[in-house]
């Protein structure tokens, strides 16, 4: 074997060495593009479930508020014909009361979440919602005080009319443009406006 050919056989193996380096190299290169790529695409997807979630949740409190404030109570005869009226009205104010809670579980686990993935912000902008919750019930509450519901005996209530018409605004939905009614949409609407974009997006 002369020189040239020692040479020629050393390029081709150098060559072939290089190559498959260079395809090695490509590989990991592209495989590590692809998994961030794909991670990214992942956490997207993840953020925008619980965007959708949270809104969606969100729409769905909106309408228990509404149910619960809803002024038609379908009373059963027995219970009213058996002088349980006030029982009667209170099971089912309490009723709707537990899925609204019920749905409201449901959202602060979103809420606790969303805190994670974005921001305390993301936890704060549910705060008007709660508020509106909490409000409600203790309507409801006054409105069965006031009923004389959790009264004993010889105890004054203050039910003046001036207090239960106030009272009444906010356990009976009037209209979309009564007092607490925009209270609720205004809640509504902060919770639209910080997920909405990341849901569309």
């Amino acid at each position: 074997m002369d020189i040239g050919e020692s040479l020629t056989h050393f390029d081709l193996d150098t060559i072939k060495d290089v190559f498959s380096i260079i395809g090695i190299v490509a590989t990991v290169v592209l495989g590590t593009i692809g998994l961030f790529t794909w991670k990214r695409q992942l956490r997207g997807t993840s953020e925008y479930e619980l965007a959708k979630k949270a809104v969606f949740l969100t729409y769905e409190i909106d309408q228990l508020v509404n149910n619960v404030r809803n002024p038609m109570l379908y009373l059963s005869k027995e219970e009213v014909e058996a002088g349980r009226r006030i029982e009667e009205e209170l099971r089912i104010y309490n009723d709707r009361l537990q899925e609204l809670f019920n749905k409201w579980t449901e959202l602060q686990l979103v809420r606790l979440e969303a805190k994670v993935v974005w921001s305390t912000a993301a936890h704060d902008c549910f705060d008007d919602i709660k508020d509106c919750i909490g409000d409600l019930k203790a309507a409801i509450w006054l409105h069965f005080w006031m009923k004389g519901a959790y009264a004993g005996s010889g105890t004054q209530v203050d039910n003046n009319p001036g207090r239960v018409a106030d009272n009444d605004k906010v356990i009976y939905f009037l209209s979309e443009d009564d007092e607490f009614s925009k209270k609720v949409k205004g809640s509504v609407k902060k919770i639209e406006d910080y997920f909405i974009d990341k849901v569309r997006s």
